[in-house]
């Protein structure tokens, strides 16, 4: 039985199976606080189409941005929160964040993504009001800080116990997600690159490819799986595997200074280690080698000629009991 802590937590976020928000939700419910949620998607439509984008960006700025807000503001008022959690900061309004100080609860922004100075208007506006402001990344908090940021706080990903568990497969589903090599992500122009390099010939391995967005990537649609996984899948997917192929979202070609920097980790670093059936085969960052053991934990690449050899080691038949 988990005891109540009397902390009462507004939760703004996304709500869709496998969502990093709902994970953190849960962890702060587990430790006793109260969570009520106030779900983004609810208010902001999921239109993918082109036309669906346009309309959507047109609704957002003049209708459904004051709308979030006044929901907000409406919860906040009758839900009486000690903290109100924001993801992202990239609808709320100052005048907003002033109320909710008015009303007596303290206000934190979980910033998620890489870039920050050239795609959230609203979160860098208020970046200076937020009682703390968290991020995954080091170099972040220097710059929150020069920012205005009052407090900033570091923190890692992690993993859903319930969720990001070892499974074992029937025959039926190793028809679907047998693999020597997967990889769940985004097409990002880097991870493309270095797929279309590692999957000309000879490539003697299955590979399997899943998320949305890769039908842009000609050379890898043999690979893809045409579809996301979310979390009722994504174990399945990694017990499938042989071999779990992670790269972190890091552009070292781009124009744009804060993806040269990009990530150390994410949410995939952790939840391939839960599921525990797949070995990892990561890119060589300082985070990843803090959290795992090299060649015991999980196995590194930095260059592709590398991980060209370390897929051709690990998955040579002698090694199917030592990987």
């Amino acid at each position: 039985m988990i005891s109540s802590s009397g902390v009462r937590i507004l939760f703004d976020g996304e709500y869709w199976p496998g969502s990093n928000t709902i994970y953190i939700a849960n962890a702060f419910e587990h430790y006793g606080a109260i969570v009520r949620f106030f779900c983004q998607g609810k208010i902001f439509p999921e239109w993918n189409s082109r036309r669906g984008k346009i309309a959507r960006r047109l609704l957002s700025r003049f209708i459904v941005e004051y709308e979030w807000n006044h929901q907000l503001l409406k919860l906040v008022a009758t839900f009486r929160p000690d903290l109100v959690y924001i993801t992202k900061g990239s609808f709320i309004w100052r005048s907003t964040i002033a109320k909710i100080k008015r009303m007596g609860a303290l206000i934190m922004c979980f910033y998620h993504d890489i870039p920050w100075k050239t795609q959230d208007p609203r979160f860098n506006a208020s970046i200076a009001d937020f009682d703390l402001v968290a991020t995954t990344r080091q170099w972040h908090k220097v710059e929150f800080e020069r920012a205005g940021a009052k407090a900033v706080c570091v923190v890692r990903f992690g993993f859903e116990p319930a969720v990001h568990r070892p499974v074992r497969l029937s025959a039926r589903d190793m028809e679907m997600y047998a693999a020597d090599l997967t990889f769940i992500g985004s097409p990002h122009p880097y991870r493309i690159t270095q797929f279309e390099q590692l999957v000309q010939p000879p490539f003697p391995y299955t590979l399997r490819i899943w998320g949305d967005g890769w039908a842009q990537a000609q050379q890898l649609l043999p690979y893809w799986q045409q579809r996301r996984v979310e979390e009722q899948e994504l174990p399945l997917v990694y017990a499938g595997s042989k071999v779990a192929l992670h790269w972190v979202h890091w552009e070292p070609n781009s124009s744009d200074q804060a993806l040269q920097r990009g990530d150390q980790h994410n949410s995939r670093t952790f939840q391939i280690a839960a599921c525990g059936t797949a070995m990892m085969l990561a890119q060589r960052t300082d985070e990843h080698q803090r959290f795992f053991t090299e060649d015991v934990e999980a196995v590194y690449f930095t260059s592709l000629d590398e991980l060209r050899e370390k897929i051709a080691y690990w998955l040579h038949p002698a090694r199917d009991t030592e990987r």
